[in-house]
């Protein structure tokens, strides 16, 4: 009998809420000066802050329940196991993998007279190890309910919320918007993958408030990405600006969430494509050439991944003659 994603997600402690909102409370104020830091973008520009104007307000909500599109998702009856074999993924690939090295040292101690007592296993014994590793690999690959839902082309565990107006919407204007996470979905996804709680919260929250900084947030000159702009740019340059920023706000401030960084890593194998566009960005390019490409897609009101990567190898090149980034 098949089993329903919305039964498992609804079955979520209810005490994960207030877990959810504590790593609200107690790293939001962090992670918004990274971000102020590594975009220099603000959601209050000095001209909102001389007049003590509101400039953008970005409330974060912790709410129960989960997006629509995870409604009609179910699984087969053998979800008990494949949950457990996901918690051991790594193990079970090293073990199979690691089987190779253990048959090499065990050749090389029978070659050794005086060290041929300490050889306690066959090879038949050794292959029996990985056989059992490939197979319960295969199982997991099979029907791995956290790929799937990871899968998933849409921002599951949180939601980035904004309002456009057509009519009047410039780069200047500064339109509604709301983030809000979902605790039941965190806490059901931070289970399957084995991680703390507060890490995956940290890396939601650190995502979606790099969506309302790429948007929302202010250049020098007060100019923001105008939201209905923004609403018909490619989900991969959208979501590409939102994972970069994550990764450098976790990088950014490791020493205080360490482990964070290591969920939003274990997650990227799991995600859809959109969410690793900016992988070649990390590795080749700097953040102040990402910053000015991000800045000219805004100031121009363009939207596709293929304008962005070539702004992107233009201001590289023009802020690193030599082809060197840090």
């Amino acid at each position: 009998m098949p089993i329903w994603l919305t039964d498992l997600i609804e079955k979520v402690p209810a005490e994960v809420e207030g877990r959810v909102k504590r790593v609200r409370d107690q790293t939001r104020a962090a992670i918004q000066e990274a971000l102020r830091a590594e975009c220099r973008l603000v959601l209050r520009n000095a001209d909102e802050t001389e007049v003590k104007g509101r400039g953008s307000q970005v409330p974060v909500d912790i709410k129960p329940g989960y997006p629509a599109i995870l409604k009609d998702i179910q699984f087969s009856d053998d979800l008990e196991l494949v949950i457990l074999l996901g918690r051991y993924r790594t193990v079970l690939e090293k073990a199979n993998t690691g089987v190779d090295g253990l048959k090499r040292l065990r050749d090389e101690l029978r070659l050794r007279t005086a060290l041929i007592d300490h050889i306690r296993i066959t090879d038949e014994e050794l292959q029996s190890t990985a056989n059992w590793a490939t197979y319960l690999i295969q199982i997991l690959n099979k029907s791995d309910p956290l790929k799937r839902i990871l899968a998933v082309k849409e921002d599951i565990l949180g939601v980035y919320r904004y309002r456009t107006n057509p009519t009047f919407d410039d780069e200047h204007t500064i339109n509604w918007a709301k983030i809000t996470l979902f605790w039941m979905v965190i806490g059901l996804v931070a289970e399957w993958m084995g991680v703390p709680l507060e890490d995956l919260t940290i890396v939601v929250l650190t995502h979606e408030l790099a969506h309302a900084y790429t948007q929302l947030g202010a250049d020098i000159e007060g100019r923001r990405w105008p939201a209905s702009v923004f609403a018909a740019s490619e989900s991969a340059l959208v979501e590409g600006l939102a994972q970069y920023y994550t990764e450098r706000v976790l990088k950014r401030l490791q020493r205080r969430f360490g482990s964070a960084l290591k969920v939003y890593k274990a997650m990227l194998p799991k995600q859809p494509g959109i969410y690793s566009t900016h992988l070649p960005w990390v590795e080749n390019t700097s953040p102040e050439a990402v910053r000015r490409a991000m800045l000219e897609m805004r100031r121009w009101k363009q939207g596709s991944l293929e304008e962005f990567n070539k702004r992107l190898v233009d201001a590289h090149m023009g802020l690193h003659p030599e082809g060197h980034h840090s």
